[in-house]
């Protein structure tokens, strides 16, 4: 097995966990705004499967990476932060009749794992594009965190604050 063969697998597995699990959750939000965001970001974990995937037949083939892909290009920040501001997902998040903070939680802490996974495979890469792929996907999933966790932080302040007896 190639030195980054492992990474890569495993990298490809976490990917599809992450899809399954924002469209499976997907499912359980009344709000549409929120429904649409997680399977947005189910679809954002397909892309990362599918750029892993084709990280791995390069390497597997080349022994290589292919960094040339307009997919690097992309800031998947400022996607959310777009699309927050374009449907006001913070006031839509606010009136949801079932705001769910176990399921954001859960969703901060998996994308902090993916990201925590990333760095470690960027840290430990001799290879500098090797490196960079893992340090793109780190930010990547960085990004997603940091949306989740905000969101969480509200939701439960919301939460800590209501009146007794509803």
């Amino acid at each position: 097995m190639k030195k980054y063969e492992q990474i890569l697998r495993y990298a490809m597995q976490m990917e599809l966990d992450g899809y399954n699990f924002f469209k499976e959750k997907a499912g359980e939000f009344v709000d549409p705004t929120t429904k649409n965001l997680f399977l947005k970001l189910a679809d954002v974990e397909m892309d990362h499967y599918n750029l892993v995937k084709t990280q791995l037949e390069s390497y597997l083939k080349t022994n290589s990476f292919d960094l040339d892909l307009d997919i690097f290009d992309r800031d998947e920040e400022s996607i959310f932060e777009k699309r927050e501001r374009s449907e006001h997902i913070d006031e839509t998040l606010v009136e949801s009749d079932v705001p769910d903070i176990t399921v954001l939680r859960m969703a901060y802490l998996i994308e902090r794992d993916y990201a925590e996974f990333y760095k470690k495979a960027a840290k430990e890469a001799d290879d500098e594009d090797a490196k960079s792929l893992f340090e793109r996907l780190a930010k990547w999933e960085e990004g997603h965190e940091r949306l989740f966790k905000e969101e969480y932080d509200r939701k439960m302040e919301e939460y800590m604050n209501l009146p007794w007896g509803g």
